[in-house]
């Protein structure tokens, strides 16, 4: 039987974390951002009381325990809000463990092999080590394609806690990247994301920092975006997709994968224009945040 009463006594930052919310400091209590509500301003204040945590959105007047607030949040009833709870206080939170199995933008997939992972929500970037992230990699605009993935994962019968930031594919899966790990969830995809009717301008990049780099040189024009996630996605269907556009730019890795992927494009598409953005870089996120000079050239095989 769960003891609802331990529940009420979860560490503050555990819960927030696994609720996705980003929170600070203030004195003897902590104030939290109710993401799921598109809220600004932090106006959640959470204090211990008794070894008991409780909380009030000054936002709404509503207050309680943290089996309230999951309640809230994540638009559970009662007994679902006891079983995420039950299942966070059997949960750790344990950056040292990414550190440990992952190398920065490389997943060792021999070492890490979790027996269940699950997403817990999906929200806006409101993360504050993803956003930092983000401003490390030199991009300070995000797009709406870009998300807040929640996470749990099961390794040696414990369970871990993070974010990551997502992009979904067109396979419905996620692909994610944070400081510790690259990783995608499911089955690899391309990633499409359309907002020009008119097909007028299309880029094509690799990687998620890469349409990163896009979306933050364009912003406030028009276009769209295909990431492959992978030049092993480069298929039939994805160069189908670029035959339909008036304009094509490609902003590949600098690497014999790149240039491969670049080169099929040329050899397939023969009736549209394609250009290239021109970098040293081994790739179009480094050149931005190399401050590198970026060119734009036509493609020739």
């Amino acid at each position: 039987m769960i003891d609802t009463e331990k529940l009420k006594t979860i560490e503050a930052e555990t819960v927030l974390n696994a609720l996705g919310l980003p929170y600070k400091k203030t004195g003897d209590r902590l104030m939290a951002l109710a993401v799921y509500r598109d809220e600004n301003t932090e106006s959640i204040s959470i204090q211990k009381r008794d070894e008991k945590w409780l909380w009030k959105d000054f936002g709404t007047g509503k207050g309680g325990s943290w089996i309230d607030l999951v309640m809230s949040a994540l638009s559970l009833n009662y007994i679902d809000a006891i079983k995420f709870l039950n299942n966070i206080e059997n949960a750790e939170i344990n950056n040292d463990y990414y550190k440990k199995n992952f190398s920065f933008g490389c997943q060792k997939e021999k070492e890490f092999k979790p027996t269940a992972f699950e997403i817990t929500t999906i929200t806006e970037i409101k993360n504050f080590e993803l956003i930092d992230y983000l401003h490390s990699r030199a991009v300070y605009f995000i797009p709406d394609w870009l998300k807040q993935i929640n996470y749990s994962i099961i390794k040696n019968n414990k369970t871990y806690l993070n974010s990551a930031l997502g992009i979904k594919n067109s396979a419905g899966r996620y692909a994610l990247r944070n400081e510790k790990i690259k990783m995608n969830i499911g089955k690899s995809a391309y990633s499409l994301f359309s907002k020009d009717p008119k097909k007028q301008l299309i880029f094509v990049v690799e990687g998620m920092f890469d349409g990163l780099t896009v979306a933050e040189k364009m912003k406030g024009r028009l276009y769209d975006l295909i990431i492959l996630n992978s030049v092993k996605n480069l298929n039939g269907l994805v160069l189908k997709i670029l035959s339909n556009y008036k304009n094509i730019i490609l902003a590949l890795d600098n690497d014999e994968g790149g240039k491969e992927a670049q080169n099929r494009i040329i050899r397939h598409i023969k009736s549209v224009p394609i250009n290239k953005l021109t970098f040293k870089a081994k790739d179009l996120n480094e050149a931005l945040i190399l401050k590198e000079k970026i060119g734009v050239a036509l493609c020739q095989l």
